[in-house]
Order: C-alpha cells, then sequence, then structure tokens
C-alpha cells in the first residue's frame, strides 16, 4: 500500500510543504502562535478559512474557530476534518485531544480512506506521532484484522523510544501475529527479535520452528533457532539446526560459520577450525569468521598465524559510531609499522576492561621501541582504567578526555602482540599493577570495619559480568549455585561489581555471609584494585575482576565455562598469570564441580590461616 506498511520504511526528512501539515510543524516546534501567524498570512480562500477554523478549534478556541468556518462553503467531510483536528492537538501534544479526535475521524469510514491519510500522515510528512493516534483508534474500531497491530508496531517504532513505547510495540507484534502469523514476511522475526531481546527463548524456539515448519528454507529463522537453543545449554541442537540449514543453502557461507560457533562451544575446537576454514573460502570477507578462527589458533598458542588473522576484527561493520575502533580508524591513521621519528604513535583501549588489563602490559616494550625510533607513545585508556595504568605507564591519558598533541598514528591495544611479534613463551605472568598506597590503606580500614572482626578470612566474589557480553549465559553463574562457597566457616566475601544490590539482598536473607562495599569505589578500577589489595583472594568467573586480581599478583580462583576465552587454552594451567588458578567446568553448564572445587581452595586456605592463629593466652 505505501511505506507505511513496510518495516523498512524511514521517516521523510524533508520539510512538509502542504499547509496542513506546515501547521502541524509549526505547533510542535514554535508554539500556537506561530501557527496562527502562518495561516493568516496565506492568500484567503475556502480552504484557508477552513484551516484556520480547524486550527483554533484544535485549541479549542471555539468561537473563533465558528466565526472563522461560518466565511467559507468547504465542502470538507467531517472525518477530514476530524483528523486534521487530532493532527493539530498532537502537534501540541494534547494526547487525550488527539486521541478523541482519532476516534471521531474513523468511525463508520471505509479503509481505503483512513489508509490514505495514514500514509499521508506517515510516509509523506513524518507525522507518526499522529499516526499512531490514528491507528490506535483504527485498532479498536477493527479487532481482529491483524494490519491494525502490525501497521501500529511499524509506527511506534519510528517514534523516540521509552519504555511505554516499548511495550505498546512488542503488545501490538504480539497481537498482530496472534492474529494472522504470515501477514507480513518480516513480521515473525520482529517477534523473535522481541523475545530474544527479554531472553525469552523457549518463545523464540517456538516462534522459529512455527516459520521453518511453513519455510525450511528460512536461514535467518534457523539462525536464530539455533541461538535460542544455544542460550538453553544445547549446542549440540544448535549445531544440527545450522547443518540442516547450511543444507538447503550450502552457498551460504553465514551457515556454516554459524555451525563452527557451536562446534565451538562443545569444545570441538579442530572441527570447528576446518568448518570455518570451509566458510571463509565461501566468504573470504567474512570478518567475524576470521576473528572466530583466530582465535582457535591463539587459543592453540599457533600465534603465528593467530595474530595476524585477528587484524579483521578491524574491518568489522557492525561497530556503534561512538566506538574507539570507529572514532580512531576514522580521526588517525591506523599505524602499520611506518617510521616513527617525530611522531606521535596512539595505542588505545579496543575491547573490554579485561582485554586492557591483559594487554597493557606489552605496553612499555613497545614504547622502548617508538623511544629508540625517536617517537612517542601514548596510551589512551577508559577513564575508568586511567589511574590504575597511569601509575604503569606514565604518559597515559584518559579517552574521553581527548588526546594530546595532533597524534600521528593509532595502534588498537589488542594488536600489540602482533607488532612486537610476540610467541606464547615472551609472556610473564608476574603482577605488573600496583595498587594506590593510600587508597590501599583506606580500603584495609574499610574491610577491617565493615567485615565482621572475627573472620579468618576475606575473599572477593564476582559470579556474573555485564549482560550485553555475547557469552554472559554461559560464564555468569546462577545465584543459587554459590551455596557451597557460603558452607565454609570464618570467611566474609566482598562483591566487586557495583549494582548487585537485589542479588546481594537475598543473599544477605539467607545469611550468608557477604558484604557490599562497592557504594564506597569513587575512582572506578583504581578502588577496585584496592579494595582487592585488602581481600586474601578472589574468587570470579571470567571478567575483568579476574584480569585485574591476576595483574596485581592476587590469589585468584577462575572460575571457568567449558569453553571461556581463548586465552585461558584447554588445559588445567595458563600462562597470563602466575597467581590465578583454572577451575573449569567438565561439561557445559555444570558448575557443581567447580563450586565444589573452589570450596576446597577456599577451606585449605582458611585452615591455613586458622594455623597461623595465635592460641589463647599467649
Amino acid at each position: 500500500m505505501s511505506q507505511l506498511m513496510s518495516p523498512e520504511a524511514r521517516p521523510v526528512a524533508t520539510q512538509p510543504v502542504d499547509p496542513v501539515f506546515r501547521v502541524w510543524s509549526l505547533l510542535r516546534e514554535q508554539g500556537f502562535d506561530a501557527a496562527v501567524h502562518y495561516v493568516e498570512a496565506l492568500d484567503l480562500n475556502t480552504e484557508t478559512l477552513q484551516l484556520r477554523a480547524d486550527l483554533q478549534a484544535s485549541n479549542e478556541r471555539f468561537e473563533n474557530a465558528y466565526q472563522y468556518a461560518s466565511l467559507t462553503q468547504s465542502e470538507m467531510l467531517p472525518t477530514e476534518r476530524y483528523a486534521r483536528l487530532a493532527l493539530f492537538a498532537d502537534g501540541l501534544g494534547q494526547t487525550a485531544r488527539a486521541r478523541e479526535y482519532s476516534e471521531k475521524a474513523v468511525d463508520g469510514v471505509a479503509l481505503d480512506v483512513s489508509a490514505a491519510w495514514l500514509v499521508r500522515l506517515g510516509d509523506e510528512c513524518g507525522a507518526h506521532s499522529a499516526a499512531v493516534h490514528l491507528l490506535r483508534a483504527l485498532q479498536a474500531q477493527m479487532p481482529g484484522d491483524a494490519r491494525m497491530p502490525w501497521w501500529l508496531s511499524q509506527t511506534l517504532a519510528r517514534l523516540p523510544q521509552d519504555d511505554a513505547i516499548q511495550a505498546e510495540r512488542d503488545e501490538a507484534l504480539e497481537r498482530a501475529y496472534a492474529l494472522n502469523p504470515t501477514l507480513h514476511p518480516s513480521l515473525p522475526l520482529q517477534l523473535v527479535l522481541m523475545h530474544r531481546q527479554q531472553h525469552d527463548w523457549p518463545t523464540v524456539e517456538r516462534i522459529c520452528r512455527e516459520v521453518l515448519a511453513r519455510e525450511p528454507s528460512n536461514t535467518e529463522l534457523s539462525w536464530q533457532l539455533s541461538h535460542a537453543q544455544w542460550q538453553c545449554g544445547d549446542a549440540a541442537s544448535a549445531e544440527t539446526t545450522m547443518a540442516d540449514a547450511y543444507l538447503l543453502a550450502p552457498e551460504n557461507g553465514a551457515a556454516i560459520a554459524a555451525i563452527a560457533l557451536y562446534q565451538i562451544e562443545q569444545a570441538n575446537y579442530l572441527d570447528a577450525e576446518a568448518t570455518l576454514n570451509v566458510a571463509l573460502a565461501l566468504n573470504p570477507d567474512d570478518s567475524l569468521a576470521a576473528i572466530d578462527l583466530a582465535e582457535l589458533e591463539l587459543r592453540r598458542d599457533d600465534w603465528e598465524e593467530g595474530w595476524p588473522r585477528y587484524e579483521a576484527r578491524l574491518a568489522r561493520t557492525d561497530r556503534e559510531d561512538d566506538n574507539a575502533v570507529t572514532l580512531m580508524t576514522r580521526r588517525y591513521k591506523t599505524w602499520q609499522g611506518e617510521p616513527l621519528a617525530g611522531k606521535i604513535l596512539i595505542v588505545y583501549s579496543e575491547q573490554g576492561s579485561g582485554d586492557d588489563i591483559q594487554m597493557v602490559r606489552f605496553v612499555p616494550k613497545l614504547a622502548d621501541q617508538v623511544r629508540r625510533a625517536g617517537g612517542r607513545l601514548v596510551l589512551a585508556c577508559r577513564r575508568s582504567l586511567r589511574e590504575l595504568f597511569t601509575r604503569f605507564y606514565e604518559d597515559c591519558v584518559a579517552l574521553e578526555d581527548g588526546l594530546p598533541g595532533r597524534p600521528d598514528y593509532s595502534l588498537p591495544i589488542m594488536s600489540l602482540p602482533l607488532f612486537l611479534e610476540l610467541r606464547p613463551d615472551d609472556v610473564q605472568g608476574r603482577a605488573y599493577l600496583m595498587t594506590d598506597s593510600r587508597k590501599a590503606k583506606t580500603w584495609r580500614n574499610l574491610v577491617r570495619a565493615e567485615g565482621a572482626s572475627k573472620k579468618l578470612l576475606h575473599v572477593g566474589l564476582v559470579w556474573s559480568g555485564s549482560p550485553t557480553h555475547r557469552r554472559d549465559l554461559q560464564r555468569s553463574i546462577p545465584l543459587n549455585q554459590l551455596e557451597p562457597l557460603f558452607s565454609v566457616p570464618d570467611v566474609m566475601y566482598y562483591v566487586l561489581t557495583p549494582g548487585r544490590e537485589y542479588e546481594v539482598t537475598l543473599l544477605q536473607q539467607k545469611d550468608y555471609p557477604v558484604q557490599d562495599l562497592t557504594p564506597n569505589y569513587r575512582y572506578a578500577f583504581d578502588d577496585v584494585a584496592a579494595h582487592l589489595g585488602a581481600l586474601d583472594m578472589l574468587v570470579t568467573i571470567d571478567s575483568a575482576p579476574l584480569h585485574l586480581g591476576g595483574a596485581l599478583g592476587v590469589p585468584v580462583l577462575a572460575l571457568l565455562d567449558h569453553v571461556s576465552h581463548w586465552c585461558w587454552g584447554t588445559a588445567q594451567t595458563q600462562r597470563w598469570y602466575d597467581s590465578v588458578e583454572l577451575l573449569r567446568q567438565p561439561q557445559p553448564g555444570e558448575w557443581a564441580p567447580v563450586l565444589e572445587q573452589a570450596k576446597g581452595y577456599v577451606q585449605a586456605l582458611r585452615d591455613a590461616r586458622q594455623q597461623m592463629k595465635p592460641s589463647a593466652g599467649n
């Protein structure tokens, strides 16, 4: 019918030239008086007199409206007048009045008449907020017509988003699908993405299966189904789903790359490498497949192949506009080994904070090379890391605060091993970061004041990470599985990630020994480091605090999911941090054995501390 009915529709950016929509625009942007001034400057005729009347009526200035209306012999239909009144009320921000006029505009009117007005509102003039009022009225009038909630959902998507708008759009999508699941090709996918955002994996799976029963070659829905299966802990079924999709579309490199992803999640690393090579043969420009292959090579210590291939991450096109890589590559030339005499090279934060902490150890080595070449290396990190990193490398600035001088080149921090031509044996696991002595003293006092004074052991605890992480469901531990840790007597646990108040309350209600001192964090990771320095041990999942504890030399129990990050390899030992002990799931999703192991380590340290405690009377 029109772009309004299409999910790919976009608001028209040009200024409306129709006087009716010019009035709406003025009402929104400058107010009633500006709109009145505009219409009174128009040539006087039947149409402009009616326009003046409707403008006055929309603001409940009925006497003025009657005077203008009495001078015109307009043959405008009542439905069009009510639609126009609704448009003007919307421009004035008068929601109740816009709703009332919209209901009158559609009352007893043929759908094609209302649809024509919707086209004008949405596609021609970008008046989506006014179109929403009309669509709500149409939906109430025709509750069994799937087109109404579908059109409403698409129009709501073009408005500035808030929780209420999102909730109404979600409800409209649900209603449209329930009324007619085959109404539009994009309807099932939009509904799936909605439930995916809500982590409602059973519903995602149900909708995908319904669609695939009708459209078995729908690779996109196969991928969504496989993702839901993986998130529910069944990577084997996810692999089968994508293998079936690949048989129907063998030219689809993305399908076979997805198979490799699920092979990785089952720790079938050699099979995954072979699959990714096939995917890259089909599509050599698939940067995500290249990244996955590079990480497999790095996992098995093939750094000679892995680090060069890992540069494919810089070619990704799915980054946000404010992403550090996007901004830095847009403004500065990426260093490819050019001479640096008299030049400034910026090494900058690129991925997660844990990656920055892991890689910053290599900055001084590259800085020495740059200095000998007559140049200068500046480390540009996230503001949350700057104080911590400055004690390690003095020429350090916060990315958010701007860069010094005019840098000549930039280099993402994850490229340091490549440009330093490092091999696995070059990694030293000794501690390299240190805490601020004044903050360390403050945090020792806080731990003594807030923790139970008779506790023998003070342990940091991290059980979940950022929910936006691709593998957060796999790496995070359900709260109810932490109980073994809390069964060890004379131990106090300290949360190290802010924003866990609700979970901490649940644990404390069960009388578990957990303290949350994170409200005292004022200096981001510098406070986390000082807090760690006041503790005896850290028990953590694979997240930034793991790398921080290792870089500080704090004893760390790393609770790893079955696959985990590439840097932890496949063995029970690792080279990155001497103070880190790896405790890995024997099978995907099996946390109980890991927690029992951790309990044993905590118990052993507590017993050792007990033996060191002076006996009574000594």
